[in-house]
């Protein structure tokens, strides 16, 4: 709240400093033929303090996961124009591109770092050449939560352009939502379904993700936080305390990300462990869960966010894997030792790797595709 109140009180006196700098204009009397420039001068002021305003009552009094809303939903009734009167033409995608990419400085302040590095590495002409060639595109995002949310790296721009795209075309976009936790998955389930017709096939899959090789794969236990508490607000229902939103975000096959987070609990005077349920998830080995999603083809796109398994599951994909996809995104702040084997072990398969500055994650494009 003090960062909108110090920004919309900058922007208040650098508009009174721009007017006291400006030449005043000398007002006659009605009826001379200055009377018209003043109106219209009168009208112009009139309009820009009507946009500061609006301008200034999103920042005073909506959350920032409502301005994220909001954004989106600007975004889409700015460019979205009618389906039945667009084809799939190459101009119509590059349209798609340069919303997005462009100009490098907008998608970074607007989209996210990641979108910079996306855009640089060619992400959506890759992905509207194929569109152009009628080939299907796959994106999968493992560990979803509950998807769309305010830190997404890719929901944003991904909407963006997914929003200007035929029906015909959004068809052939094929978004997939993995997500272990019970109560997450629920949430997620009715997320996609409000959003199903407005993006693209958006599916969603109730299973956790291990890295290729890994021996009795069919099941394994799945430590994750009760569904008393919200996933969307973290407002824990059992207790009527407020946690942090991203606490059901935490999960996983070991308890160490759990227990990272235990002072959340503590300092609210509650016990983690009365909110820990074990749950029996069904496990795929990375290859054979994108063989189950794009039926034997190359994704486009693979995020990962496991809350510390995601350099696991990078190192476990195997060299020969026929789903290495051309774009990976995934979290490293708690990957500890196996940060570093995991980008050399890229760079070995033909990767360019690095270190999202703003965010906990890093990207990695395959080189063929930043020439």
């Amino acid at each position: 709240m003090q960062l909108r109140t110090n920004f919309a009180a900058s922007a208040l006196m650098a508009l009174k400093k721009r007017n006291k700098t400006r030449t005043p204009l000398k007002r006659k009397k009605r009826g001379t033929a200055a009377e018209g420039p003043w109106t219209l001068k009168y009208v112009s002021i009139t309009v820009r303090f009507f946009i500061f305003g609006l301008l200034l009552h999103q920042l005073l009094f909506f959350s920032p996961k409502e301005l994220y809303n909001n954004s989106t939903t600007l975004s889409l009734a700015l460019i979205t124009n009618a389906d039945d009167q667009h084809t799939s033409s190459a101009s119509d995608l590059s349209v798609n591109v340069d919303i997005v990419c462009g100009s490098n400085q907008l998608s970074t302040k607007f989209f996210g770092e990641e979108w910079f590095h996306l855009c640089n590495g060619k992400f959506l002409e890759s992905t509207n050449y194929d569109l152009k060639r009628q080939s299907d595109i796959h994106i999968v995002q493992i560990g979803a939560h509950v998807g769309f949310e305010p830190n997404d790296p890719f929901a944003i721009g991904a909407t963006t352009f997914l929003s200007n795209l035929t029906e015909e075309t959004k068809k052939r976009f094929h978004w997939t939502f993995v997500e272990p936790s019970p109560s997450n998955y629920e949430r997620l389930k009715e997320n996609l379904h409000n959003r199903s017709n407005l993006l693209c096939d958006l599916q969603s899959i109730n299973a956790a993700v291990v890295p290729d090789g890994t021996p009795n794969t069919s099941s394994m236990v799945f430590h994750s936080f009760s569904p008393d508490i919200n996933p969307d607000t973290g407002y824990d229902s059992r207790s009527g305390k407020q946690l942090p939103a991203f606490i059901t975000q935490v999960s996983g096959f070991n308890m160490g990300p759990l227990n990272f987070n235990s002072g959340v609990f503590s300092k609210k005077g509650l016990n983690m462990m009365d909110y820990i349920v074990d749950t029996h998830v069904t496990v795929y080995p990375y290859s054979d869960l994108m063989n189950h999603i794009t039926g034997g083809m190359e994704p486009q796109l693979v995020i990962i966010d496991t809350e510390g398994f995601d350099c696991n599951i990078v190192l476990g994909i195997s060299n020969s894997s026929k789903y290495l996809p051309p774009y990976l995104i995934f979290e490293v702040h708690q990957c500890g030792d196996k940060k570093q084997p995991a980008f050399e072990y890229l760079r070995e398969l033909g990767y360019i790797v690095k270190k999202v500055k703003s965010t906990q994650n890093a990207i990695a494009i395959r080189s063929n595709y930043l020439l």
